[in-house]
């Protein structure tokens, strides 16, 4: 059987869904919100480390990274995730996007520890890579909610 052709309109044309400019856009807004995260992790978080060992050597503990490397990663995982929740709260985040990004740090500390218990990871290494494997956790959460990242800050804000 032969179907008469048919030309297609200008107006009946497909269209692409986005063009280059925008996917660029997009692109540079996922990355800007990653490095955004990545600082107040690293800045925020740092600082919030830094207070926390300081009055622990002030309580008397004064290696606590040395003497109890297991635990001193996983309160260094939970300040990241408390640094981060704080900034995405701040920035009117949801939620649930929100938890899932803290949930990356909170993981990334559970499994650096889960391999230093199982002698893959070094004591050496164990404290130092947390911020590290975070940043890189972090990203992949990223990645199962890119229209969400690769948006505008002002889509964020909501009826408090």
């Amino acid at each position: 059987m032969r179907f008469p052709h048919t030309a297609r309109s200008p107006e009946r044309a497909p269209v692409r869904d986005r063009s280059i400019s925008a996917t660029a856009k997009g692109a540079g807004r996922f990355g800007l919100h990653f490095l955004e995260m990545c600082a107040v992790m690293c800045l925020g978080g740092g600082l919030l480390i830094v207070l926390f060992f300081g009055a622990a050597a002030l309580l008397g503990f004064s290696d606590l990274r040395q003497d109890a490397p297991a635990l001193s990663a996983l309160v260094i995982a939970v300040l990241l995730a408390g640094a981060m929740v704080t900034w995405m709260r701040f920035r009117r985040m949801e939620w649930r996007p929100t938890l899932e990004m803290a949930g990356s740090s909170i993981a990334a500390g559970a499994l650096l520890i889960a391999g230093y218990w199982l002698g893959i990871v070094s004591e050496s290494a164990l404290v130092p890579s947390v911020c590290g494997l975070a940043c890189v956790a972090m990203i992949a959460v990223m990645l199962f909610r890119i229209p969400l990242y690769s948006s505008s800050h002002s889509h964020h804000a909501h009826a408090r």
